[in-house]
Formats: C-alpha cells, structure tokens, sequence
C-alpha cells in the first residue's frame, strides 16, 4: 500500500509553538539573522510600502496594528500576527493532500469549543479589520 495515497485528507498534530510576546511569525528560518531580531529597543515600526520592517519591531508594529496582523520585509519574507489572547503553548496541525505533501498548517490560538456563550460575537455586531 502506497502511504501517499494514505494520508489524502489527513490532519496531525506536528507538535506546538510557544508564544511570550503574543505574536507569532511565519517565514523561512533561512531569512532569520540574529543581529537584526536582537539588542533592539522597542519600538513598534510602521509599514513603508505595504510591509513592515523583517524584524522584531517590525513584528511588533504588524501585530499591534488595528488588523492584528502583516506582512514582513519589502519582498514578502515573513507574516507576523497576534495570537489569540496573548501567551501560551498553542497546537499546530498539518493536512495532507492526495499527493501525501502538506497541504495546510493550521495554528490553534483559540479553541472554539471552549469560548463562553457571554464571549461568542453578536452576528448583528459589524467586525472591522
């Protein structure tokens, strides 16, 4: 039996993320260059062309930002976001496709089965991104 065939359509947990600044970021560790994510004062920085800077700050203005959320560097190297309600250890989740490559990743800040009926959002309340 073929295992790429198999895994069409599975999900598995492939481990978690944890977060201690509430934010999270998506890009290539390739990218990543230490001098330019440490020793830095915080100051939130401001998109120039559409991104913000590639680094901590950047991350910053990106998740602090009225949408939560941005992208990274002038040639789209990274996605920073907020995460859910702030710190924690949040599980993260791949699907396949019928190729048996990843399709999906799928990060878990906030599980919806365990929102309170006093936190679920009014369908008549506009949401502004």
């Amino acid at each position: 039996m073929n295992i790429t065939t198999n895994r069409a359509g599975l999900t598995v947990l492939v481990g978690h993320v944890g977060v201690d600044s509430g934010q999270l970021m998506i890009c290539d560790p390739c990218y990543i260059k230490a001098e330019e994510w440490q020793d830095q004062p915080f100051a939130p920085a401001k998109p120039i062309d559409g991104s913000y800077p590639f680094n901590y700050n950047g991350a910053c203005g990106a998740t602090l930002s009225d949408a939560g959320f941005g992208s990274l560097g002038k040639f789209d190297t990274g996605v920073a976001f907020a995460s859910g309600y702030g710190d924690g250890t949040y599980p993260v989740y791949a699907t396949y496709n019928e190729d048996g490559r990843i399709a999906r990743i799928e990060i878990v800040m906030i599980d919806e089965d365990e929102i309170d009926d006093e936190d679920e959002i009014d369908e008549d309340e506009e949401v502004l991104l």
